[in-house]
């Protein structure tokens, strides 16, 4: 089975010019129209690291905040150190979502060192322009921990580039809705160069590939013998790991550490679960095997994830079934007001 390529949009354009902002105006605008939109960054292992050294240093980004300085280093300590990493890790994400059941994939922080493998990639690339003062007053006005670099080599070639699309975002937010109504209304035809479909079984596969991963260094005999993995809308994969306890009832299943991570991590959209178990050493076939989720994490999961499904099938024929369907008769309480999944806000913007 494969999934057909969904339309991708890479915003790109100087710091300030309002890549952030237009790409949720996109995204609002899309899912006003029923559309699945997951926003992808190409930057998200530096966001990950920057936000790991803020906390471990005891003084946490705010919200949507940035340390500009510290992101211009990662970005070209990243391209130095391993080549090529942020793009395939950035096409993993992207398969990822599709699978999660994207149907629109933006990237709001596309550089122009990136954008012909972005284009490659099948991504229509949309420039945000704006004059160089009003910029400048937008990205004093985000109270960063500290400012990136104009000049910074990943910036550079910015307005030598020649885009699909072009954006004016010199004005308020209102005339910024009606270019990105605009916007909308000239990619009626599609991308500028569709890629091939994604197959959904060889995504399962590698979501199965995430789950054996997490358990097989870690097993322990009646302590940790089952990995899970969940995958949200945006395309992240969040792992977990069984715990036992001594008494059965206390003990805390993978697909629940796994959601804890996901939360913790403000993922939204929950669109896939699948948890795997090692075999004990006394055991003569000694292949990992998917595992269905007990009841108790059918609860949990389809209280925070209403359309979320679970991989379920032998390793050589994955199939995703609507966790719905495993469990028809859901238990509906009146602890919270609404029926559906409680969920984190929008993911954060950066850049």
């Amino acid at each position: 089975m494969s999934t057909p390529h969904p339309p991708r949009l890479a915003l790109f354009g100087l710091p300030g010019a309002g890549k952030s902002t237009t790409g949720a105006l996109l995204r609002r605008r899309l899912e006003e129209r029923g559309a699945r939109v997951a926003v992808v960054r190409i930057a998200a292992p530096l966001y990950d690291v920057q936000r790991a050294f803020h906390e471990r240093a005891g003084n946490p980004l705010a919200e949507g905040r940035q340390d500009g300085a510290l992101l211009n280093f990662l970005g070209s300590h990243f391209r130095t150190a391993a080549p090529g990493f942020l793009l395939a890790d950035f096409e993993q994400r992207c398969q990822d979502a599709v699978l999660a059941g994207a149907e629109v994939l933006i990237c709001d922080d596309a550089r122009p060192v990136d954008l012909d493998e972005v284009a490659k990639r099948g991504f229509t690339l949309v420039r945000i322009n704006a004059p160089a003062e009003l910029r400048r007053a937008r990205k004093s006005g985000r109270g960063d921990r500290t400012s990136g670099d104009d000049e910074h080599p990943t910036e550079v070639g910015v307005l030598a580039v020649r885009p699909h699309h072009e954006i004016d975002n010199a004005g308020d937010l209102d005339q910024l809705g009606v270019r990105v109504d605009a916007l909308l209304a000239g990619l009626a035809g599609g991308p500028a160069e569709p890629g091939p479909p994604v197959g959904q079984g060889t995504r399962l596969d590698a979501l199965f590939r995430r789950a054996a991963a997490t358990i097989t260094p870690r097993y322990a005999e009646n302590r940790h013998q089952i990995g899970a993995a969940i995958l949200a809308g945006d395309g992240r994969v969040f792992t977990g790991l069984h715990v036992e306890a001594m008494v059965g009832r206390a003990s805390v299943c993978a697909e629940a550490v796994a959601l804890g991570k996901a939360r913790e991590a403000d993922a939204t959209g929950l669109r896939l679960v699948l948890a795997v178990r090692h075999p004990k050493p006394s055991e003569a076939d000694r292949r990992i095997r998917p595992v269905p989720p007990c009841g108790l994490c059918r609860e949990l999961l389809l209280d925070y994830g209403p359309d979320i499904e679970a991989v379920v099938g032998p390793p050589d024929a994955l199939t995703a079934v609507p966790m719905a369907d495993l469990l028809p008769h859901k238990y509906v309480g009146t602890k919270w007001k609404a029926t559906r999944a409680v969920e984190s806000p929008a993911v954060r913007a950066h850049g």
